[in-house]
């Protein structure tokens, strides 16, 4: 049998998109903004670990609804949705704007830049509370 490149891609997205795949990605990924914080070699190990575990299967048993499931259900279901999505003028653009954005704090982290990790904390719950708001009936 012969395996493609597009067979292991599309392996490795169903078993990213578990919940405790998931949730082992979620932890790298924390771990990896650790890892430019500290400048630790340990961490980066221990977090590229825990990515690469993200792709096997786990036989672990369903974790119970909570709201982390919950949230990871939520996340799954909009990777989903944004990988079925077409590639057009919206989506490049998005795209873009969100590896600007993460250059930026991968930036920050690595200079340990406090007042851009500030704004950004900042920003992120100003958005928080004009979501808040729209979903309560208050227009911005």
């Amino acid at each position: 049998m012969v395996t493609t490149p597009s067979d292991i891609r599309k392996l490795a997205i169903r078993r990213h998109q578990t919940t405790w795949n998931w949730t082992l990605h979620f932890a790298a990924i924390i771990g990896f903004c650790l890892t430019l914080l500290t400048h630790s070699y340990i961490l980066l190990a221990c977090s590229v670990i825990l990515f690469g575990a993200g792709f096997f299967h786990l036989n672990l048993p369903v974790l119970k609804d909570n709201r982390w499931t919950r949230f990871v259900d939520r996340a799954v279901e909009w990777e989903k949705n944004w990988i079925a999505a077409p590639w057009n003028f919206y989506k490049i653009w998005r795209f873009t704007v969100v590896l600007l954005l993460a250059a930026v704090v991968i930036w920050a982290l690595w200079t340990r830049d406090a007042v851009v990790l500030a704004l950004f904390a900042g920003f992120g719950f100003l958005v928080h509370v004009v979501r808040d708001n729209m979903a309560g009936g208050i227009k911005p």
